[in-house]
């Protein structure tokens, strides 16, 4: 009787996290917030988009956890908040975070590797602990993605052959073999449109298959497929004359899929380019800088953005997305209307990079602009998206 009573509250305590977990990732803003400031306010309607900055810890909570200051950048107003006196439960305390999503910020526990899914917007400060997850020894973790959808699933991409699946109340991780070197360095994003995760194909001349859910299991949690790429030509048609095939060599081309509220599908290309300190181009292929990455900086050279058709995936550069802005970071990327948050550039782009700052890309003029003096902060960056009450 006893044991039975231990499910039932099991069970009941899951479904709990299941539906405060799929309210939040369906509408990130649907809790209210305390305004985002040097100083303690009131609670505010609408907060803006955020990028994370860092935090910095301040004290020890009664609970056993962490009392913590969190920096942040207001895109709308171009100025540094904070978010202060912050309590992170003791389950965070020797965890570092690996991604973000939907509001979420997902963290690796370094002792045990369980997952955790806290957001720090919210007051209600849930935190919600997954399984351990084991890393491949030559992988590293590319992005998190989180479905919308009621069954509540959490998506870990690692660079190469791996996406590891978790659902609320699962006992350990899914592993979702990709076998396809295409897909190996491709993030993971979630398509409320398609009800599945999407991998972004790298390579344009692919045509294996897209559908990666194993044969053995049709039903397994959401599906994951493969994502057309646009054809690489297109690259240089919008290239400049003298930034032909051999000269993107020099670029480190990171691509993301990213899709609208309205189910507008879009492939972002970010083009990152390093320096010696003598400002010297220093190609990502050349080994010889290997042994003086301290000595090499990095910035942002341009963003394209190409939009994709539903039934093919393929489609053409363009320069305008209307009054949306994407906001591209260590996050799964996501889009917002600037019409809706006012101060916000429409048209445009928010980057942040690790190692190289954070700044906006004006896709009209193609020009790029940093938003901040300050030397980058370490580590990974995340944009969260807007909350309101």
């Amino acid at each position: 009787m006893r044991a039975l009573k231990t499910e039932q509250s099991l069970q009941l305590r899951v479904l709990e996290q299941c539906q405060l977990f799929s309210r939040v990732s369906k509408n990130p803003s649907s809790f209210p917030t305390r305004s985002l400031s040097s100083r303690r306010s009131n609670f505010s309607t609408v907060t803006p988009p955020y990028l994370l900055l860092g935090s910095d810890v301040v004290g020890d909570s009664p609970c056993g956890g962490k009392l913590v200051d969190f920096n942040l950048y207001d895109p709308k107003t171009q100025k540094q908040v904070k978010i202060e006196n912050q309590t992170l439960p003791k389950e965070l305390n020797e965890s570092k975070w690996i991604g973000s999503s939907r509001g979420w910020l997902a963290s690796m526990n370094k002792n045990d590797s369980t997952v955790h899914l806290s957001n720090i917007i919210n007051p209600l400060k849930k935190t919600i602990t997954l399984p351990p997850l084991t890393r491949d020894k030559f992988e590293h973790l590319v992005n998190v993605s989180v479905s919308s959808s009621d069954c509540c699933v959490v998506a870990v991409k690692f660079y190469g052959s791996r996406v590891s699946l978790c659902r609320l109340g699962d006992s350990e991780w899914t592993r979702v073999d990709v076998p396809c070197p295409s897909f190996h360095s491709s993030t993971v994003i979630y398509s409320e449109r398609d009800e599945r995760f999407y991998l972004n194909n790298c390579n344009p001349d692919y045509t294996g298959p897209t559908d990666f859910t194993p044969p053995s299991n049709p039903g397994l949690l959401t599906p994951v497929c493969g994502y057309k790429r646009f054809p690489f030509t297109n690259f240089l048609e919008e290239m400049p004359e003298h930034e032909n095939e051999t000269c993107l060599s020099r670029f480190k081309i990171q691509q993301q899929l990213v899709q609208s509220s309205s189910g507008q599908s879009f492939i972002v290309c970010w083009f990152v380019e390093r320096f010696t300190d003598k400002g010297e181009a220093a190609p990502w292929g050349d080994t010889s800088y290997d042994n003086n990455k301290e000595g090499l900086c990095k910035k942002t050279h341009k963003i394209m953005v190409f939009r994709q058709d539903e039934e093919q995936g393929l489609g053409p550069h363009t320069d305008d997305i209307g009054d949306l802005c994407i906001f591209l970071g260590d996050n799964e990327a996501f889009c917002l209307s600037a019409k809706d948050y006012p101060g916000l550039n429409p048209n445009s782009v928010y980057f942040g990079g690790h190692g190289f700052g954070f700044g906006i890309c004006d896709l009209a003029t193609r020009t790029i602009s940093y938003l901040s003096g300050s030397p980058p902060p370490s580590g990974r960056m995340f944009w969260i998206p807007p909350s309101s009450a």
